[in-house]
């Protein structure tokens, strides 16, 4: 049963995903993707962040991927995180960690930053390297990950679309 769920999750992520549409952004949304800009900007990251937001998480409603891991608004991998952190991989560090990827926006947002910032420092400009990486790793150059770039570079142009965060 829990597999069956789980994959109805991911298909859902990825449906919406791949059907989003910039005109069907709630307030909210549009509040939550304003506050993502902001935080980007300083590492002119902001259009990437927002759409890894969308794609990974349906922008916060679904923060918790219990198979793979991952958590958070931006899904990060709670083992990146624990390297990242240099904190002991144990069971109360990773719920610990876990938990702010999942309610702390700030420490949600900064993981994401680092995480984008450091595969930027390995693939230079090259954003379809960079968005595969933040999917798979050093397996950037996979279909998975190469129809993950596809995806967030489809969301950027959808995003680019909404007048509030263009004037924002």
């Amino acid at each position: 049963m829990k597999t069956i769920l789980s994959i109805m999750l991911l298909l859902s992520l990825n449906l919406f995903a791949a059907d989003f549409k910039a005109s069907d952004l709630t307030n909210d949304d549009i509040k939550l993707l304003k506050q993502i800009k902001r935080y980007g900007q300083q590492y002119d990251l902001s259009y990437s962040l927002m759409a890894i937001a969308v794609k990974e998480s349906s922008l916060g409603r679904y923060k918790v991927n219990v198979d793979s891991f991952d958590y958070g608004l931006y899904q990060a991998n709670i083992n990146t995180v624990i390297r990242r952190h240099q904190v002991k991989n144990s069971t109360f560090n990773r719920n610990r960690l876990a938990m702010m990827l999942i309610n702390d926006f700030k420490f949600a947002t900064s993981n994401a930053i680092a995480e984008l910032v450091y595969w930027k420092g390995i693939h230079g400009d090259n954003w379809f390297k960079i968005w595969a990486s933040y999917n798979a790793g050093f397996n950037y150059d996979s279909s998975r990950a190469m129809r993950y770039s596809k995806d967030i570079k489809v969301i950027i142009n959808e995003l680019k679309k909404v007048k509030q965060l263009i004037e924002s």
